[in-house]
C-alpha cells in the first residue's frame, strides 16, 4: 500500500513535492510538474463525435431582458450546453452505465492520487489482446497498478478532435480485460470511445469483465472501479510510472466529463 508524505512549499523554486512510500521504496513527485491527458469537450470548430453523436452545441442565456453575452450588450456571459459526457470529450463512467438502478460517478470517486502506469500498445487490426497488455507491462512496477493507463497506436493529434463514426477504433479481446481484472486495476483509462468494440450488439462484455457483472445482469451493487475514455497521451510523455490525479466533474449521473492529470515519478 501506498503512503503519501508531503516534503513541504519552498518558495525560492515554486514545487511541492511530496515523497511516495511503497514497502520496497520510496519516490519523490513534484505536484507543481503536472501533464493533463483529457480532450475537453469543444463547442465550436472541429470536434470529437463518437457513436454519430451530434455536435456538442452551446447557447447564450436569454430571460427577459437579460441577456447572457457581453459582446451583445449583456453584464456577463452565460451560456448553456447541450452535449454528452460519454460522446463528445474525455469522461469518466462508473458501473452505473450499465446498471438498471440509478449508480452515480460522483459517489464513487474518492481517491485524490492514484499510482498509475502508462503502457503503448499497437493493436493486432484493432485488438488490444492479452500478451500485448503483458508485454507492454512485463517492466513495469506491480505497485503502480492501481490505474492502467492505455495509449494506442498510430498517436496522431487527430484523436482531439476525430469523428469515430467514420473510423473504427481500437477495442480490448475479453482475455485482455481478463487480465486487466487479474492486475486488480481499479482505473482503467483509454484513448477509445469503448473498451468493447463499437457494434457488439450491446453486450458490453468488456465493461462487465471490468467491474465483474454477468451478462444481462442489471440489478447491480456499486464498485469502486471505474473506466474513463478518449483521452489523448502525447507521444513526449513516456511509458513509466506516474501518479494519477482523476479529476472528475461534480455529476449526479453514471458518467462525468473529466480531466485525468499525471505527475512523473522519480526513485529516491
Amino acid at each position: 500500500m501506498a503512503r503519501l508524505h508531503g516534503n513541504g512549499n519552498t518558495e525560492e523554486s515554486g514545487t511541492l513535492k511530496i515523497t511516495l512510500e511503497f514497502d520496497d521504496g520510496n519516490y519523490a513527485v513534484d505536484l507543481t510538474a503536472s501533464r493533463d491527458i483529457s480532450i475537453p469537450v469543444q463547442f465550436e470548430g472541429d470536434q470529437l463525435s463518437a457513436f454519430g453523436a451530434p455536435p456538442a452545441k452551446k447557447e447564450v442565456y436569454k430571460a427577459e431582458e437579460f441577456v447572457g453575452n457581453v459582446a451583445q450588450g449583456g453584464s456577463c456571459n452565460c451560456e448553456t450546453y447541450s452535449f454528452s459526457p460519454h460522446l463528445n470529450g474525455t469522461h469518466t463512467e462508473c458501473v452505473g452505465h450499465i446498471s438498471g438502478n440509478q449508480i452515480n460517478i460522483h459517489d464513487i470517486i474518492e481517491d485524490s492520487f492514484i499510482p498509475a502506469t502508462l503502457v503503448t500498445v499497437t493493436p493486432e487490426e484493432g485488438l488490444i489482446t492479452r500478451s500485448l497488455l503483458a508485454k507492454a507491462l512485463s517492466q513495469h512496477n506491480s505497485d503502480f497498478m492501481a490505474a492502467l493507463i492505455v495509449r494506442t497506436m498510430p498517436n496522431d493529434a487527430g484523436k482531439i478532435a476525430r469523428n469515430y463514426g467514420e473510423s473504427m477504433p481500437s477495442y480490448f479481446s475479453e482475455k485482455a480485460m481478463e487480465y486487466i481484472s487479474e492486475l486488480h486495476v481499479k482505473h482503467l483509462l483509454v484513448d477509445m470511445p469503448s473498451v468493447d468494440k463499437l457494434d457488439d450488439g450491446g453486450a458490453l462484455a468488456n465493461h462487465r469483465i471490468f467491474w465483474n457483472v454477468k451478462p444481462g445482469e442489471t440489478d447491480i451493487k456499486p464498485s469502486p472501479k471505474t473506466i474513463t475514455e478518449l483521452i489523448y497521451v502525447p507521444d513526449e510523455i513516456k511509458d513509466a510510472s506516474y501518479l494519477l490525479n482523476l479529476q472528475v466533474a461534480a455529476f449526479k449521473a453514471d458518467a462525468a466529463p473529466s480531466r485525468p492529470v499525471l505527475f512523473e515519478v522519480k526513485p529516491l
